[in-house]
């Protein structure tokens, strides 16, 4: 018995050298630690300091998950904040787009930080500079992030004009749409039914949500609306859908 203990040892001690010697025992602690800090319960401020503790982490993918971690827990502490802020201007897209998927639903832990507007101007001029980023994970998770600026009722009309630019973009443009109609950017209303002729029906179907949140339309475009609607098929769809989720 004691001599089949002692072989179960010795090959449980050569397979974890061996893990060890080929590397296997780090990517899968990358992994288990990606993992967890995926699952990490929203409002549990305990849960802040975990997160933090990876946000510097050597493994992209590590630093990553801890990034959005702070979006999961919706909770930062002033260090926190100033980290993924930090980390959207200066770390890799994968990160960078992380960052700024969490500010958009992190508020300040602490008394009275829910109603205290400085550090929202401050991430809204992150995600500003956000969206003319070269990488377009990072600029559509500004978006994203700016239009759930919108649904919590804060003020971010000031990025319409650099939401505007990036509605022709192909690979995040829709967000820009979804994020204009959210913040009520009704000077954006030209430029969001411009998009809807021709485009892919999900690009359409975000314009026309859009729209319907900016009502009631000038009457040019109301009435560029109301050609496209009889005209074209996929804009036709993409309004009965919105008028669907609307009411």
């Amino acid at each position: 018995m004691a001599f089949r203990f002692m072989i179960a040892l010795l090959v449980a001690f050569c397979l974890i050298v061996a893990l060890q010697m080929t590397g296997a025992l780090g990517v899968i602690g990358t992994v288990y630690r990606s993992w967890t800090l995926k699952r990490l319960a929203h409002g549990d401020v305990e849960s802040i300091a975990q997160a933090r503790r990876y946000l510097n982490s050597k493994d992209v993918l590590v630093r990553s998950a801890a990034a959005g971690a702070f979006g999961r827990i919706g909770l930062v502490d002033a260090e926190a904040l100033s980290e993924l802020i930090a980390k959207v201007k200066t770390d890799v897209p994968q990160v960078a787009s992380s960052a700024a998927w969490s500010l958009g639903f992190v508020k300040l832990n602490g008394p009275g930080d829910d109603n205290d507007t400085a550090y929202q101007a401050e991430v809204l001029d992150t995600l500003i500079r956000a969206l003319s980023h070269k990488d377009s994970r990072v600029r559509g998770s500004a978006a994203h992030s700016i239009s759930i600026y919108g649904t919590r009722g804060i003020d971010a009309k000031r990025a319409t004009t650099a939401l505007i630019k990036c509605l022709p973009d192909q690979r995040m443009g829709y967000l820009a749409a979804r994020a204009l109609g959210d913040i009520g950017a009704k000077d954006s209303a030209e430029e969001i039914a411009a998009i809807l002729e021709g485009a892919t029906w999900g690009i359409q179907q975000e314009a026309a949500v859009a729209l319907s949140k900016l009502r009631p339309l000038p009457k040019e475009v109301q009435a560029q609306f109301d050609e496209l609607i009889e005209n074209d098929d996929g804009v036709r769809e993409a309004v009965e859908y919105s008028l669907r989720i609307s009411n």
